[in-house]
């Protein structure tokens, strides 16, 4: 016959089984709010990144050691200012490619599967003299 033990919940023993109650706890219920009430606006974005990348890039010489830094610091601050415009209940996906310049010609394609109606995007260029730089912005509202 095994042995069985009852177990006392303590800091190190927790009974799983124990219903967790957070009395705390804020209970959203649902919106069913299937159309966002202000909607993705590539104009401002795209002032916005145009900024960016004029103020950010304008008198950087292109080194391959700091342009991963460098690419995702711009994508962070593009980020942050993109979500100032309180385009509420989306996603935003922010890339930046950054890639020395030396004449030659690029071209940079992305897919996506999503909404007409709501989501969008943006992107613009920027290049001086030893760099170019690419940013998108993809808004995608979530239901």
């Amino acid at each position: 016959m095994a042995d069985s033990a009852i177990l006392e919940p303590t800091a190190n023993n927790v009974d799983v089984a124990a219903p967790v109650q957070n009395l705390n706890a804020v209970v959203y219920e649902n919106t069913y709010q299937m159309k966002p009430e202000k909607k993705f606006k590539s104009e401002p974005v795209l002032r916005i990144v145009n900024e960016i990348l004029q103020s950010r890039l304008q008198k950087v010489k292109y080194d391959p050691a700091k342009a991963f830094d460098l690419a995702r610091s711009v994508a962070n601050e593009i980020l942050a200012a993109v979500k100032k415009l309180e385009f509420d209940r989306y996603k935003f996906v922010v890339e930046v490619f950054i890639f020395e310049f030396k004449g030659q010609g690029v071209r940079v394609a992305s897919r996506a599967l999503w909404d007409t109606t709501t989501d969008s995007y943006t992107s613009a260029s920027y290049k001086n003299g030893s760099l170019s730089a690419v940013a998108a912005v993809f808004g995608a509202f979530m239901e």
